[in-house]
């Protein structure tokens, strides 16, 4: 606000005078606004400001303030001045009529005056949603940090956090479903490793998905099954993996997952030395909910598949007719591109899989990630970096939980399919492809914190990414999901009487049902359907009782002239509603039908905020009560121009100089 801190000077009756007239102006025009305007704020910018210093001169608030009262004015906007910005803009706040519905439609008013630069909502800023987790710290996979590959999963939770009703299917070792912070999380699944030794838990495929232990012996190795194997400790990788997607966030206990609410289905694929590719496609199209002879039907398919494993061959057509069946049964493949350092591993490598490079923590290629130009795009796998995550101290069969750390693309790609899952949670109707299309176009760009940039056929080693060998670029999923979230629905709100297009606002209203409503031409974004029509009536004579939920509504006539207004709220299938007004008058026999000077452009918001008006048909929308038009224009700013003047009279005449300066 502002404030004044007169000089010391000689009291004269005069100056007496023109200071009491100046503080009443003050009381009347410009304190009651402050006192009323609590609320919304916004930030305009005029094409002909110029940056204030910390300490602007009266005179070029004056000037600023003078043309601030000119546009408000002109476009019938009640706000209220309260202090220079940044960058030549100025901070306003809504006037007491002004409706929050209303406000973005003055904003497009404003934005079009040819004075003003922009003017933009005031938005309220938050802390990123940071989960309690002690390990979180140390998960830099998940996070933003600036100059890191980050994927940037925890700007993406101020946007959604995962919905329990998405599946990702993770096809591995299995899991070990004691694991404190998989509770709750997992589904029962289903073991589909068919050969007994490699299995490892006495038979062949059964619906228990544990993960027994992969561990390899040296008298394993003396076998014929394990004779190429190499003597190591269990794995427990499908832990981990399910970990990467699922463990329990903001939970104040081990690491945070990259999905907070998300089911898992364990899927066994995996056993001792690896598994069998007979086994890892029917458990795909098991995971899809496609029949696979001999096994029940799973009854939970799966929205994303994860394969965290492949092989050094291309893609057979029998992966590809996996591939295809399980895309057109709705759920995305993401897999692995592979950890030799070469050429994308199959099933990475066939058409319609999300295949994962892998990068460290500086964003430079991780050295033995797989890179070429079947690679889709690139995540966090670590290198000098690890990704830490959930593990088991048991060197054989499964003990007590631990965390461990871990690199590979097998860690890379859950973050991707985690994102995915996500995107599925604000919008259950996308498709496979919409999902590859919508992760792979909102990449973020590499990074360059190496000397050599990489080439095909290289081979291992750290090097900086290119789109020519790395895919479109890194995983964002703060991008991601925020693209899917930002489409709204348009309610196209129109109406008539008797079917006839309106000339000048005015119709004549004859038969049984002549008002009629059109919402029929609203419409929603790519993979949503309308899920619900609302109509209600605004203002005239009463026609409609309560809310009509069809999309096109006809009404009986009016018993005499009157202007209808009616609102149309379309919500789509995710939650996402947007309204819109639509208004006509009719006229009875012998009214003079001129046109209701009520009628202004105003379109107001659902879920999200409009930033176009949506009307058609006979009218714009129409503003009742003063809150769509301002309720009187800018009273206070002229208020504030007037104030300037007596400033300038009082300095001129009362010899009196005053001192300026703003205050938040």
């Amino acid at each position: 606000m502002l404030t004044f801190r007169p000089k010391k000077q000689k009291v004269t009756p005069l100056r007496v005078l023109v200071t009491s007239v100046l503080l009443m102006l003050w009381i009347l025009l410009v304190a009651p606004a402050h006192a009323q305007s609590g609320g919304a704020q916004f930030i305009i910018k005029l094409k002909n400001s110029v940056e204030l210093s910390s300490a602007p001169s009266l005179r070029r608030l004056e000037k600023e303030g003078e043309f601030l009262a000119e546009v408000m004015s002109r476009n019938n906007v009640d706000a209220t001045w309260l202090r220079a910005g940044s960058v030549g803009t100025h901070v306003m706040r809504w006037g007491s009529s002004v409706r929050a519905s209303d406000q973005q439609s003055m904003l497009n008013r404003l934005a079009s005056d040819p004075e003003v630069e922009f003017a933009i909502e005031d938005r309220p800023m938050r802390a990123f949603a940071t989960p309690n987790d002690p390990t979180f710290s140390n998960q830099w996979a998940l996070r933003s940090t600036f100059n890191t590959a980050g994927a940037k999963f925890d700007q993406a939770w101020d946007v959604v956090r995962g919905s329990a009703d998405v599946i990702v299917a993770v096809l591995d070792t299995g899991v070990v479903f004691e694991t404190p912070d998989l509770m709750g999380r997992l589904l029962s699944g289903y073991d589909f490793v068919s050969d007994v030794p490699t299995a490892n838990d006495g038979n062949g495929r059964d619906a228990n998905a544990a993960d027994p232990g992969n561990w390899i012996s040296s008298a394993d190795t003396q076998t014929s099954a394990f004779s190429g194997c190499s003597v190591k400790n269990s794995s427990w990788h499908g832990t981990f993996v399910a970990g990467q997607i699922a463990a329990n966030t903001h939970s104040d206990s081990d690491v945070a997952g990259a999905d907070w609410n998300v089911k898992v289905l364990p899927v066994r694929v995996l056993g001792k030395c690896g598994g069998l590719l007979s086994d890892v496609l029917d458990a795909m199209l098991w995971s899809a909910g496609l029949d696979v002879p001999g096994i029940p039907r799973n009854p939970n398919p799966a929205d994303v598949i994860n394969l965290s494993l492949g092989s050094p061959t291309t893609c057979s057509s029998f992966e590809q007719t996996v591939v295809d069946r399980v895309n057109a049964a709705g759920t995305l493949v993401v897999a692995a591109a592979g950890n030799s350092g070469g050429s994308v591993d199959s099933p990475a490598n066939c058409s319609n899989v999300l295949a994962v490079g892998a990068l460290d923590r500086d964003g430079s290629r991780a050295s033995y990630s797989a890179i070429g130009s079947a690679v889709s795009l690139m995540a966090p796998g670590g290198f000098s970096n690890g990704l830490v995550g959930l593990g088991n101290s048991g060197t054989t069969t499964p003990s007590s939980a631990s965390l461990v750390s871990k690199t590979g693309t097998s860690f890379a790609a859950p973050l991707v399919a985690a994102t995915a899952g996500l995107m599925r949670a604000i919008n259950p109707a996308l498709t496979p492809a919409q999902l590859r299309s919508q992760i792979l176009s909102s990449t973020s760009s590499f990074l360059s914190p190496r000397s050599s940039t990489c080439t095909a056929n290289q081979g291992s080693g750290s090097c900086n990414c290119t789109t020519a060998v790395c895919g479109t670029g890194m995983l964002d999923a703060f991008a991601a999901v925020s693209a899917v979230k930002g489409t709204r629905p348009v309610a196209n709100a129109s109406a008539s009487a008797n079917g006839l297009g309106t000339s000048g606002f005015q119709e004549s209203a004859t038969g049984l049902n002549p008002v009629r409503l059109r919402g029929s031409a609203s419409s929603v974004a790519a993979g949503r359907s309308i899920a619900s029509y609302a109509w209600t009536q605004v203002s005239g004579e009463q026609l409609m009782s309560g809310t009509q939920t069809s999309a096109d509504v006809d009404l009986p006539a009016p018993g005499s002239s009157t202007d209808l207004v009616f609102q149309l709220t379309v919500t789509d299938s995710v939650g996402e509603a947007h309204s819109s007004f639509t208004a006509l008058r009719v006229v009875a026999s012998g009214d003079d039908g001129s046109s209701p000077s009520s009628v202004a452009n105003a379109s107001s918001g659902g879920t999200t905020t409009p930033t176009t008006d949506n009307s058609s048909g006979s009218s714009s929308s129409v503003s009742t009560g003063g809150g769509g038009g301002g309720g009187g224009g800018a009273t206070t700013l002229p208020g504030l121009f007037l104030m300037s003047v007596l400033i300038w009279v009082f300095r001129k005449y009362g010899s009196t100089s005053i001192a300026v300066s703003t205050q938040s």
